[in-house]
């Protein structure tokens, strides 16, 4: 008999000693069936996992930085044709709300940014009258 089941036995008895034994084999059984079968907790990982790197989530994400970038390209020509108008204030507040979307969603490093391309930017600074005009 090892030191450390006797010194365990004379701490606890015999009969408890038996069942925490039992109680730790169940639960290493468990663990090793949930790594290999996909049982929660580790379907979880795998499910994420799965979500972020697969071929539609990669091209999804690829397109949408660009769509949203030349959108925004072309809000800020909208807005720029406008100058002066009432009607520019509105087309402002619209353009900033698709530069926040696109700074959010670039800030998401894992899910997002893994599929951005190099030639866009990581973030677009906000359009106003003062500080910025279109390029």
């Amino acid at each position: 008999m090892s030191y450390f089941k006797e010194e365990f036995e004379d701490a606890v008895g015999i009969k408890w000693t038996k069942r925490i034994m039992v109680a730790v084999a169940v639960l290493a059984v468990y663990i090793a069936i949930s790594f290999f079968s996909g049982i929660w907790p580790f379907s979880v990982a795998s499910g994420l996992a799965k979500a972020v790197v697969n071929e539609k989530a990669i091209i999804h994400n690829y397109e949408w930085f660009y769509d949203q970038f030349s959108s925004i390209v072309a809000q800020e020509a909208n807005v720029a044709a406008m100058e002066g108008t009432p009607e520019q204030p509105p087309m402002i507040m619209v353009l900033n709300n698709a530069i926040a979307e696109y700074n959010s969603k670039s800030r998401m490093a894992m899910t997002r940014t893994l599929w951005k391309a190099d030639d866009l930017p990581y973030q677009i600074p906000f359009y106003t009258r003062t500080t910025r005009s279109p390029e």
